[in-house]
């Protein structure tokens, strides 16, 4: 928005400004508000695509130290069964006895 500072002198008079004046005078404010507008959302997009950005890189990140750790406790059971392979025949047959005894008490429960 313009002041009246901003406004030119015309021949010293204090005349009210033409219609044409102030048809331009808007203008010039329209065109401005339209640049703020335009520069607002052009810094709006900037920094959602730099969060977006950001965001890939920290879940590429996360995803990567997942596999590996998930690759580590793979790893480190392989060699714990073949550390001690009764310790976990018998791990192995718990839990296969309580889950033979779950479906088998489910379908009673229905009746």
């Amino acid at each position: 928005m313009k002041s009246v500072m901003d406004e030119p002198v015309t021949n010293g008079s204090n005349a009210p400004p033409t219609n044409r004046s102030c048809r331009q005078d808007e203008d010039e404010d329209e065109a401005e508000i339209a640049r703020r507008i335009q520069q607002s959302v052009d810094d709006a997009k900037a920094t959602i695509s730099a969060t977006l950005e950001d965001t890939k890189v920290a879940a590429e990140r996360l995803m990567r130290h997942g596999r590996y750790a998930v690759e580590d406790r793979v790893s480190e059971l392989g060699h714990n069964i073949k550390k001690h392979p009764i310790g976990f025949v018998g791990i192995a047959f718990a839990a296969g006895a309580v889950l033979g005894l779950c479906f088998r008490i489910l379908p009673s429960r229905k009746r």
